[in-house]
Formats: C-alpha cells, structure tokens, sequence
C-alpha cells in the first residue's frame, strides 16, 4: 500500500509530498509541531496537543487560519488512507515561503504538514531493562516550552549519549535537572512521591506528562512538582520518562549508577497500566 501524506490541503503520496525551497521551516526552523497518539482509531488528548500548537504558533506570532476541526478532520482522514488503527501523527506548521530575509515576514500562508507512522513497541522485558540516561549541559535556547521546530541541539545531545553507549541525555542547567532530549523526566522518591520539575521556560510541558500527573493524583498518588539536583535522582527508587511517542518508560541507570534496586519498576508498571487503560477508554 502506498504511503500518504499531508500538504497544504492535499493527501499525497509520501514520495511526492514536497515544500517550497524557501519554506521558513526549512530555512529558518521557523516553526512549530506536534505529535499525537492514534489508539484503537482513537486519538489521544487531542485537544490539549492542538491547544499546545496553537499555543507555540502564538508565541513565535505564527498567523494562521488552522482550526481544531480542520486539523482533526485531515489527521482521522490521514490515517485511515493510510489504514492505519494505531499509530502517530507528526504534525508541522511553519510560517510559510518567501525570499530568504533574516525577520519574520507577515501575511504568509502558513505551510502544514502531516505524515503518520505505526507505534512504536516494545518487550515487557525492555519496560523491566529500562532506558540508560548520560547527563549532559542543557545548551538549549530559554523558551523550551515552545515545540518549535529547531531540535538541532536535542538531536545532537541524544546522538552523543548513543555514541557513549547510552539511550539518551539527560539535562541539567544550573545543577537543576530538566528533562531528557525528548522527553520528560519523573523521579519516584523513598517515600513513593512522584516527583517531577514544575513547568516552566525551561521544559516542554508535555501533554502525557500532564495525563500521568492527573491519572496519578485520581489514584492517590502524591505528586511533587519542584526543581531537584542529580544527587536527588540518584538517590530515588524509580525513574521514568514519558512522551507520547514513549507512553512510560523506566529509566535503570543514569551515567552508569543504577536507579534502585534490581529490575524494580512496581510503581512505573502500575502508571504504565493505568495510562494505557485511559487509552483504550
């Protein structure tokens, strides 16, 4: 079955799915995106995903015409050309294409884009193994918490942890940790708090981190929003990441100190089970 994307209003054929040469997106990162989960031909936290691109398109004073129904009508329509039940949606809306001038043109017709791809999945053994974390300098701009395009530093960061044999960075600005290069960062602590940095300019405050903190608080977990240093995190009996693309993942080590004891992850498993209910529901 041939693949299809999304341009400008028009399904089509993944290969044949080009931009302008002097789009801002390409030339300038001069944009913003979204990914969003598609569950059981459900898609997930919807609204909260677009009001978050709707949110960074403001702050980078993106004008659009884009509304909830239209991007929800064409994503749904994407997947099911693509015959699709379960899955992803990238979804990309940049400032549009002009002459390449280094300030931020007005009356453009943005540039959207969509592409789908299949879930992502992974073992009960690879949930138990976990992920390995390397801290890194967090050497991006201050304003993470618009998903804007211009990853080149995440990219870089979680391309130098792999080189070092580790599944992802970990950041740390100002000997406070923020988050991993694509996703957030959870602490569960000896007293069973989930702990988490509070959102702020210097994370993506991302909409799965939003549904584990409320699925955790409707089942009596006690959730800690504040700022912690490396020692904190070494000293805590669990750790995951969460992202939609990754739902919950474990973390076992970070910078080769194993995070609690052998293969334990009741805590996380328990999380994980209950996003993925909410999910089928």
């Amino acid at each position: 079955m041939t693949r299809i994307s999304f341009v400008n209003g028009n399904f089509i054929d993944h290969d044949k799915a080009f931009v302008h040469i002097e789009d801002r997106g390409f030339q300038f990162a001069d944009g913003a995106y979204e990914v969003i989960l598609y569950s059981n031909n459900k898609l997930i936290d919807d609204k909260p995903h677009i009001n978050r691109l709707f949110r960074s398109l403001g702050e980078i004073n993106i004008k659009h015409q884009l509304s909830y129904e239209y991007i929800i009508k064409n994503i749904v329509d994407l997947f099911n050309k693509n015959n699709l039940s379960d899955g992803f949606v990238y979804m990309q809306v940049t400032r549009g294409a002009t002459n390449r001038v280094p300030f931020c043109p007005k009356e453009l017709d943005v540039t959207v884009t969509m592409t789908v791809s299949q879930t992502k999945t992974y073992t009960h053994e690879e949930f138990i193994n976990g992920l390995s974390l390397v801290t890194m300098d967090d050497i991006r701009w201050h304003r993470c918490d618009i998903k804007t395009t211009g990853l080149l530093a995440s990219t870089l960061c979680n391309q130098k942890a792999k080189d070092l044999g580790f599944d992802d960075a970990l950041f740390v600005r100002n000997q406070v940790i923020t988050e991993a290069t694509y996703s957030n960062f959870f602490v569960i602590d000896n007293d069973n708090n989930l702990v988490t940095k509070p959102s702020d300019n210097n994370i993506l405050e991302g909409i799965t981190r939003n549904r584990i903190i409320a699925i955790a608080k409707e089942n009596k977990f006690n959730v800690i929003e504040k700022n912690f240093d490396l020692s904190f995190a070494l000293s805590a009996q669990e750790a995951f990441l969460t992202s939609s693309t990754l739902g919950i993942r474990p973390v076992s080590k970070i910078n080769n100190f194993a995070i609690g004891r052998e293969n334990s992850r009741n805590i996380s498993l328990k999380l994980s089970s209950l996003y993925k209910e909410f999910c089928k529901n």
